[in-house]
């Protein structure tokens, strides 16, 4: 059984007009292939919690990561962070989104997120797990577009990267997020 497993959630954004979880879609296209991982749309699921839940009780999941815009997201994506933190403690949190990034320090500060992606994850959230899976923690520093605290507490903002070529982003895994959520449905 595989124990580093990802789950990509994306917290509720709306009441209704849903559309498709593209900041989620873009990590999960970048570890297509190499990395088992779930999707979890909190605008589809009648309790997002519980599948999170349901999820971590198997222990095949290591990784939970957040997108995470101010407003209605962080109704869901801090309570579900810090419940994570508290009952999965083993669990490694990484937000992504313009909240995480303009408010590294709090969300950091928080205790319940180990890592913020600082803009595209594209290449920083696939190297992240490569680094970890292979305990290389010495060489995450090099890592681009990367906040998150050393051994001492210190908050590290790694170089940031330049914008990619959009064209050359391997394609959105929308027959994936189908197995999970029709597309139909947004």
């Amino acid at each position: 059984m595989k124990t580093n497993k990802i789950i990509l959630f994306n917290p509720k954004s709306a009441n209704g007009k849903h559309r498709i979880p593209n900041s989620i879609l873009q990590v999960g296209a970048a570890i297509h292939g190499k990395y088992e991982y779930v999707f979890v749309d909190g605008n589809l699921e009648k309790d997002p919690w519980q599948t999170i839940e349901n999820y971590l009780k198997t222990g095949e999941f290591k990784y939970f990561g957040s997108t995470v815009m101010p407003g209605p997201q962080l109704r869901q994506a801090i309570p579900f962070s810090k419940k994570i933190k508290e009952q999965f403690p083993e669990i490694i949190t990484v937000w992504g989104g313009y909240f995480a990034s303009n408010q590294y320090r709090i969300s950091l500060a928080s205790g319940y997120v180990d890592y913020v992606i600082n803009g595209p994850g594209d290449n920083t959230f696939p190297a992240l797990l490569n680094a970890l899976e292979s305990n290389d923690q010495s060489s995450v520093f090099l890592i681009k577009n990367l906040i998150y605290k050393d051994e001492k507490g210190a908050i590290v903002k790694t170089a940031v990267e330049a914008l990619l070529d959009q064209d050359t982003l391997p394609k959105f895994p929308y027959d994936y997020l189908n197995s999970f959520y029709p597309v139909r449905n947004y």
